[in-house]
């Protein structure tokens, strides 16, 4: 099911915490609202005119989400592993006041659906996208062995690749990490929007392409992938607020909560810059 951001966070859903007292979700939702980056998605795909174009755009795409995931799970090892500075206000024991864990798992439940086991099925993100790009390229009759050297990746993009896998994981501190927290924010959301786009695009114009990978495995079609995160990303983002207002009102620092919330404003400007300038490049080659 499909849902806008006004949706997802509204002022009477947020709860009220310390994070209401700086609007951050007030905040989040008008930056969601006024970001471009739909618009410039939807440019690209409707700017695809041939079977090589399509099937560099779903690589690029792919390499980009793959970049992306692997932060998830470093992001929530990284507070976790910074003591003291996510604190209960009861005395007591240093340990018992720790709120690390606590914030880290809402980060965690991202990335618990992307690295997703079980006995009898592989559900692994990166897996999935692979069988997903490898169904497109049979599809078009690709040969997939010399698929790479046949398109290579523009050194543009290689760079914005980067730059998500690195973007505040420089240092170790409180600024990168409400800066990683306010990126990871705006990643789940704007997947949400980016998945939906181009599920969209390709249920209207390669329908048989996506009948057929809807179709090429009985326990788990290769279309699996895409259709997932049209849906998983909302609970993500919504994961993502909750880590927000928990950080914001257990930060060690009760003087510093200010300057926090322009960290998280920040790390959720980056992203939204960095995917788009990804979208603005992804298909510069082609003219």
């Amino acid at each position: 099911m499909k849902t806008s951001s006004l949706e997802v966070l509204l002022p009477s859903q947020l709860g009220r915490s310390e994070t209401d007292d700086y609007s951050i979700g007030a905040w989040v939702e008008g930056a969601i609202a006024s970001a471009p980056n739909r618009q410039r998605l939807q440019q690209q795909l409707d700017s695809i005119s041939s079977k090589k174009a399509l099937l560099c755009f779903l690589h690029r795409f792919v390499l980009f989400n793959d970049a992306l995931a692997a932060r998830v799970p470093y992001l929530a090892g990284l507070i976790h592993l910074t003591p003291n500075l996510f604190l209960e206000s009861s005395s007591g024991v240093d340990f018992c006041r720790q709120a690390n864990g606590r914030i880290a798992a809402f980060v965690a439940e991202a990335a618990s659906d992307e690295y997703r086991m079980s006995e009898d099925r592989n559900m692994v993100h990166q897996y999935l996208s692979q069988r997903f790009l490898r169904g497109a390229l049979a599809y078009f009759g690709e040969d997939e062995p010399s698929f790479d050297q046949r398109n290579p990746l523009p050194p543009v993009l290689s760079g914005l690749l980067e730059e998500a896998r690195g973007r505040f994981f420089d240092r170790k501190g409180p600024d990168q990490i409400f800066c990683g927290l306010g990126f990871h924010v705006g990643l789940e959301f704007f997947a949400h929007q980016e998945f939906n786009l181009v599920d969209s695009y390709l249920k209207k114009n390669f329908s048989d392409l996506v009948v057929r990978l809807e179709s090429d495995d009985r326990d788990t079609p290769s279309y699996v992938w895409l259709a997932l995160h049209t849906v998983v990303e909302i609970g993500h983002y919504r994961a993502g607020l909750e880590a927000l207002k928990a950080a914001v009102a257990h930060y060690a620092d009760r003087g510093g909560k200010p300057a926090m919330i322009s960290r998280i404003k920040e790390g959720f400007n980056a992203f939204v810059d960095l995917q788009k300038r990804y979208y603005e490049a992804i298909l510069g080659d082609f003219g």
